[in-house]
């Protein structure tokens, strides 16, 4: 029993060490498609595949510019979603940014004839920074 603790102890500092949360976020959420009015490619250069954005594979998101300057987001960074809705939460990827005007918000990349949520609702996101 003693080892299966250390053993467990090991593992969850391994993660920890790993993956790192840092500060959490309250922020406004929209959703946002690929095509005429925001393009095909993200802010970082990434090309939007449809294919991959509609069976979920691809999940994306445009933040604030006040959340790359206030508080340090990077394109690239991975950050984790807690909100009253399913479909949200999990981790999604930091690769583009929304205009100038938008303040503490955050749009998810969605299919074109998606459901999965109602513009706006408020959601948690945690930064998580590699160590």
């Amino acid at each position: 029993m003693k080892k299966f603790k250390k053993v467990l102890t090991i593992l969850v500092l391994a993660l920890i060490i790993n993956y790192s949360v840092n500060a959490q976020h309250v922020v406004r959420a929209t959703k946002y498609y690929a095509g005429h009015n925001c393009g095909w490619v993200t802010a970082d250069g990434s090309r939007i595949n449809q294919e991959r954005v509609n069976n979920g594979s691809d999940r994306w998101v445009a933040l604030s510019p006040d959340m790359f300057k206030r508080y340090g987001y990077k394109l690239g960074d991975s950050i984790r979603v807690e909100s009253d809705n399913p479909y949200l939460n999990g981790i999604w990827k930091v690769k583009d940014k929304m205009g100038p005007r938008k303040t503490k918000s955050i749009d998810f990349l969605m299919p074109r004839k998606s459901n999965y949520f109602n513009n706006p609702c408020k959601v948690t996101i945690y930064r998580l920074v590699e160590a």
